[in-house]
């Protein structure tokens, strides 16, 4: 049975560094990141995602590795695919290689899912908030955690942002993000105007600030720090990443500190790749559980 579901997209990235070198092909998008960081803690998700053409020939077979594939969609255009070209100062530019792109970023249809996930206990999804509520009005009851997707951040959907909170049950943009819709606030402010405006858990992301949670259940935030890596290779992903594991964590020990150390955890996994998680490295749950007890360390065991 699929206990959690990732919804978003799948995409090939062709990465290309500050010295010139390039990466080809490597398997992305949201959902894709998301579903890996969720197998990092023991879970086996369904991925929802509308599939292409000419997506490079070891993609499905990696895909069906760790995720169940029922819920993919075909559609009979070329797979969205894009440059991500990293500057020297760390920032990263996205530059399509594809015409049709927004079917991709639109995910499949709420009404497509398989009838045996519908009783998945969590949805994640990268979505713009049209989506996010197309999902919500379809399924009301698993917990979803909704990371708005980057073009739908910003100012000109403000309102339509701080109207959807209070639908959904966790919301993770990241600290660029969150100042495009609310402004040039502080870290501690953003996460309580969204409590504010009817979040009920509230993940803001910040890259190696690590990341703030908030709920309207208690007056404190949770601050948890990045886990640090010996050799940062890719930053795509981390924050999908990120987002996937904070979901199974909150799901599976029902606290949202111990959620947001398992989701730092997968985004420091993320970060020392090329595309996804490698989940297949064999010290993967030894190292996953040392980098826990190094958080653990850090904030104690409230």
């Amino acid at each position: 049975m699929v206990n959690l579901i990732s919804i978003g997209s799948v995409f090939i990235d062709d990465i290309v560094y500050p010295d010139g070198r390039t990466t080809m092909g490597i398997l992305g998008g949201g959902a894709v990141h998301a579903a890996s960081g969720m197998v990092l803690w023991g879970e086996r998700p369904g991925l929802a995602a509308r599939i292409g053409t000419g997506i490079p020939a070891y993609v499905q077979p990696l895909l069906k590795r760790y995720f169940d594939l029922e819920g993919l969609s075909p559609v009979n255009f070329p797979q969205v695919r894009a440059w991500q070209v990293f500057e020297a100062d760390g920032s990263r530019r996205e530059l399509l290689r594809v015409d049709i792109v927004q079917p991709f970023r639109d995910g499949p249809s709420p009404q497509s899912l398989p009838l045996s996930w519908q009783k998945a206990a969590g949805m994640y999804m990268v979505l713009d908030g049209t989506n996010f509520l197309r999902w919500r009005n379809q399924y009301a009851e698993p917990k979803m955690l909704w990371e708005p997707n980057q073009p739908y951040m910003v100012r000109d959907h403000a309102a339509e942002f701080k109207k959807l909170l209070n639908r959904n049950d966790i919301v993770s943009p990241n600290l660029l993000e969150a100042r495009e819709v609310y402004g040039f606030l502080s870290a501690e402010s953003l996460v309580r105007e969204m409590l504010k405006n009817g979040a009920g858990t509230v993940v803001l992301r910040m890259g190696d600030q690590g990341s703030l949670v908030g709920t309207r259940a208690s007056s404190s935030l949770i601050h948890v720090p990045a886990v640090p890596v010996e050799q940062i290779v890719d930053v795509t992903g981390a924050g999908n990443a990120y987002c996937g594991a904070f979901l199974a964590g909150w799901l599976q020990t029902g606290s949202a500190l111990q959620a947001a150390r398992w989701a730092a955890v997968a985004g420091s996994f993320t970060i020392e790749a090329n595309g996804i998680i490698e989940l297949g490295r064999k010290d993967l749950i030894a190292e996953r559980d040392r980098r826990l007890q190094w958080l653990e360390a850090q904030n104690g065991n409230a």
